[in-house]
């Protein structure tokens, strides 16, 4: 029994230890750009991965509608009450609007290094 609740701290401590050195040292609000909105929105998507994620996307406010939809029928996301939603929305299509086609065209994964 000492044996099993040795191992389920240490895997614990693993677990919370890969999920604080995951996100980057730039994960913060400063780090996102500065437009109204941007502590609620840092609070609701740094909760589940890093702001860079977020900046990568590139999308207008219908695209990142149905992604928070879908992050909260999906992925558990808590559900935002409408006037936050529309914080986040406006944050999100102001500050991370459509981005030109990657060269070549096609979907470009978020987690592809930047050049």
């Amino acid at each position: 029994m000492l044996k099993f609740r040795a191992l389920r701290i240490a895997t614990t401590a693993a677990v919370l230890l890969s999920a604080t050195t995951a996100f980057s040292q730039d994960d913060s609000p400063e780090s996102m750009p500065d437009f109204p909105g941007r502590d609620e929105t840092f609070g609701y998507c740094v909760g589940c991965h890093s702001i860079k994620v977020v900046a990568r996307q590139g999308m207008d406010r219908n695209r990142w509608d149905e992604t928070l939809t879908w992050m909260t029928q999906k992925h558990n996301m808590f559900e935002p009450d409408a006037d936050t939603r529309k914080v986040l929305l406006d944050y999100l299509a102001q500050a991370y609007p459509p981005k030109d086609p990657a060269p070549g065209g096609g979907w470009v994964s978020p987690f592809t290094p930047s050049p």
